[in-house]
């Protein structure tokens, strides 16, 4: 049984450049085995992808990547979740709705600014993202790299930060759960808080799992979150974040064969056969 896990994966139908077929046939090449599509806020390319683990065997969880506010920015994974579930549907058509008015005001602001990216700017097929509007700053010329759009334009206190109205990590947590889904934090190595009260506050909302192995995540920091996981009784992922060419990084980066991954991808493993080949 191939435990090697990628939980962490982005298609063309958020901010990536494949599509949810060549990201699974990638991870198959990676030798990944167990594999989720998270796409931000959408479940489009979910279908997608687990027609091509069936043809490449790999393992395929229909997962995605929510984004929420409680007063900073985290991301939650909803790992294996019913893509058919009424209140998910419900709040992603929200969440799309909310980042649609957001990303055009984003871009009036910036061309009456005199940074006119619209001829670059490339929506994706599900959830259209800040970072859709970065690679068009760098395509322009506007930004020399992804980061500097971001500290540039789009950060708070920059020209083209607006805020978005988000749901909390209790509601989305409490969506994911009543989804059939492990909500999980995503890249908490991130996190502008304190991890301690953070995991803790998480933990007490219902969150079941870390992503304690992400790509640059460091010894300390894995340790950190090991510990963390222990102390609150959450599962263990690995996920490279993997977003194509809009970022340099491959599937199946930030795995390690060790007793813990190999315990949460068992786990996973014998939840929902039935989505799996």
């Amino acid at each position: 049984m191939n435990l090697k896990m990628d939980l962490h994966c982005h298609s063309i139908y958020s901010d990536g450049t494949e599509t949810p077929a060549n990201v699974v046939r990638l991870a198959a090449k990676a030798g990944v085995g167990l594999f989720a599509l998270t796409d931000h806020d959408t479940l489009l390319g979910v279908s997608e992808a687990v027609e091509a683990g069936r043809e490449h065997g790999v393992r395929v969880l229909p997962s995605i990547e929510m984004d929420t506010e409680s007063p900073f920015e985290l991301h939650i994974l909803g790992l294996d979740v019913d893509i058919d579930n009424a209140a998910l549907t419900s709040a992603l058509l929200l969440a799309k709705n909310r980042r649609s008015e957001r990303n055009s005001r984003i871009l009036k602001t910036l061309k009456s600014a005199g940074f006119n990216i619209y001829p670059y700017f490339k929506e994706s097929f599900g959830s259209t993202t800040r970072f859709n509007i970065a690679c068009a700053l760098v395509d322009s010329g506007h930004a020399s790299t992804i980061s500097d759009a971001f500290a540039r334009f789009l950060e708070p206190g920059t020209l083209g930060y607006f805020e978005l109205e988000r749901p909390s990590p209790a509601e989305v947590i409490e969506l994911i759960r009543g989804a059939g889904g492990i909500p999980v934090l995503a890249h908490p190595c991130k996190l502008k808080a304190n991890p301690h009260n953070v995991v803790m506050q998480l933990a007490a909302q219902g969150l079941m799992g870390l992503e304690a192995y992400y790509p640059t995540s460091t010894k300390g920091q894995i340790e950190l979150f090991v510990s963390l996981a222990s102390k609150y009784g959450l599962i263990i992922t690995s996920g490279s974040d993997y977003h194509g060419a809009n970022r340099d990084i491959l599937p199946g980066t930030a795995w390690e064969d060790n007793a813990l991954l190999n315990k949460s991808a068992r786990l996973f493993i014998s939840r929902h056969c039935k989505t799996f080949v």
